[in-house]
């Protein structure tokens, strides 16, 4: 066991692996290969060496006589609660083959979706370090020589100048303090960070951020509704399905009042209840359509057509991002520059007009 963490450590399994695996799973079981024979075949094709051992893993407990699911299940790190619970009703059912098609479908959209966001985010994540590289290096090597000039022109500096000069020099002479500083608030918001209170405040203050709030929202509907669309579709409980929900979507918010759904369904509660108590979370026109798909039973088709919307809806924010911000930053890049631009320059037209 020990070795096995270590190496997931050391790497682990690219979705895109993952996806051809179920794929090819779910072909060579539909053309009459046995679990255990496709295994063996799909060992081999594998080029990633960690997904290969786990899957001959994988396959010795399956020959073994131990089922798909169960062995799948003693790899959490690759196969997720999610993974194990379709391709367990799969089993059950004797409809493997669907449960894996379904499965495909779902990590394919929740990658793509995935993916969306990660490139989106990318260039102003990216803009934004460069220019604090470049706010300290300049207040740090480039400023100083500057201001040097002036320091003993014995005239009264502007005070853009002033500014610059007390900035720069309260970074040179406590840049270490200021690094100790920040390397603290770090570590303690990393620690506040991994208790579950303390992510769950973060990701309150996060859903009532401006812009940022309304795509988060967005992320974790879309989220929510493909995996029940997917759960509904191979016949898994809808309580299980909820509380299977409640460990896949991201915020914890979400993750929370999901669960809490799950207890409540227990109860006898409609989907619509739960979904209707929380308008924080799930816009109205969200509760009335589970409505109507509970009540005409249609739930299936409800969830797709939810999550396809709010899917487009963040592909969509996500492809405007960019767009929004780069006219924020440059804006904020252009001040900055000016600013420093006019500390340098306004003392020499003055040094200028002294003589």
């Amino acid at each position: 066991m020990a070795k096995q963490k270590i190496q997931f450590r050391l790497g682990s399994v690219p979705i895109v692996e993952k996806i051809f695996f179920v794929q090819n799973l779910a072909l060579m079981i539909r053309t009459g290969f046995s679990i255990g024979d496709a295994l063996a075949v799909l060992q081999k094709q594998t080029k990633n060496k960690m997904f290969q051992k786990i899957i001959e893993e994988i396959h010795n407990d399956v020959v073994e006589g131990k089922n798909f699911a169960t062995a799948l299940q003693k790899h959490p790190h690759v196969f997720d609660e999610l993974f194990v619970s379709m391709v367990n009703v799969g089993e059950a059912s004797g409809n493997l083959e669907g449960s894996l098609q379904q499965i495909v479908v779902q990590t394919k959209k929740s990658y793509a979706l995935k993916k969306k966001i990660k490139n989106a985010m990318m260039y102003p994540v990216l803009i934004f370090f460069l220019m604090i590289i470049m706010g300290v290096a300049i207040f740090l090597f480039v400023m100083p020589k500057l201001l040097d000039l002036y320091s003993g022109g014995g005239f009264d500096l502007p005070l853009p100048t002033k500014i610059i000069v007390i900035a720069s020099t309260f970074v040179r002479e406590n840049v270490l303090v200021m690094s100790i500083v920040l390397t603290s608030i770090t570590t303690v918001i990393g620690l506040i960070w991994r208790t579950g209170p303390g992510k769950y405040t973060f990701h309150k203050m996060y859903l009532k951020t401006p812009v940022l709030g309304s795509v988060i929202k967005k992320i974790n509907i879309a989220r929510m509704t493909r995996v029940l669309h997917s759960l509904i579709t191979t016949d898994i409980p809808i309580v299980h399905s909820f509380q299977i929900i409640s460990r896949t979507v991201g915020n914890h918010v979400y993750r929370k009042h999901l669960m809490e759904s799950s207890e409540a369904l227990t109860k006898g509660d409609s989907i619509y209840s739960t979904i209707a108590a929380r308008p924080d979370l799930f816009e109205p026109v969200i509760a009335q359509m589970m409505k109507v798909g509970e009540d005409t039973g249609t739930i299936e088709e409800i969830t797709s057509e939810i999550a396809t919307f709010y899917e487009e809806e963040v592909d969509s924010t996500m492809s405007n991002l960019t767009v929004i911000i780069e006219p924020l930053m440059m804006l904020a890049m252009g001040l900055g520059v000016g600013f420093l631009a006019v500390a340098v320059i306004m003392p020499i037209y003055g040094l200028v007009n002294e003589i």
